[in-house]
């Protein structure tokens, strides 16, 4: 038997043979074409970040190193992760009825591998690069106010940056998880019903 299952052939048998083939298609298709959605627009969002942090930079003229060292920080930690993000988009192919379900599983499992090293390591490293670079640069500006005024800012700034890292980072973690799992899971299926097995 080949070792690859020719989605087009099982399309044409019908569903008897091959069920929701079309339905793990649109599904695949949905996820990455959301996935394609979010880097974009944090490619357009961070990439106005940098340049307001630049022209910062030009208008303010910070005075202190700890200034300095606060917004290179905080570009490095942007820079690094629009790159290491940006990766994930050749992986992003729409799948139709003409593609393998081996292959297919193939890609799919490389997405899931490359959106766990983001999601594991890289963004800790923004977070971190992000929350030491934003507590230097508060030191020049945050001086300057009371002693309430330098509370209620770095207060409210690293509440904002817990909760993003605690609870919106691990929902969308989860969710994204569980959408490609289930994709997984459906296409070793298919798989399996085939006589091929499924990958690790």
């Amino acid at each position: 038997m080949s070792e690859n299952i020719d989605f087009k052939e099982l399309w044409n048998r019908g569903k008897a043979s091959a069920p929701d083939v079309s339905e793990i298609f649109a599904k695949a298709n949905r996820l990455t074409r959301k996935t394609r959605c979010k880097i974009w627009w944090s490619n357009i969002i961070l990439s106005i970040t940098i340049l307001l942090m630049i022209f910062i930079w030009w208008y303010y003229q910070p005075q202190l190193l700890t200034t300095k060292i606060g917004l290179i920080l905080i570009l490095i930690a942007i820079v690094i992760f629009l790159v290491t993000t940006n990766q994930l988009s050749p992986l992003l192919a729409k799948a139709d009825e003409e593609t393998d379900s081996r292959h297919f599983l193939e890609q799919v499992i490389r997405i899931k591998h490359k959106q766990e090293f983001l999601n594991k390591t890289m963004l800790t490293v923004y977070f971190i690069l992000l929350s030491i670079g934003i507590t230097l640069y508060f030191i020049e500006y945050a001086s300057r106010g009371s002693l309430l005024f330098q509370v209620l800012a770095y207060g409210i700034t690293f509440a904002w940056i817990i909760f993003n890292w605690i609870y919106i980072k691990t929902r969308t973690i989860k969710k994204q998880q569980k959408a490609i799992n289930d994709i997984i899971a459906r296409l070793e299926e298919v798989n399996g019903q085939f006589g091929d097995s499924p990958l690790n």
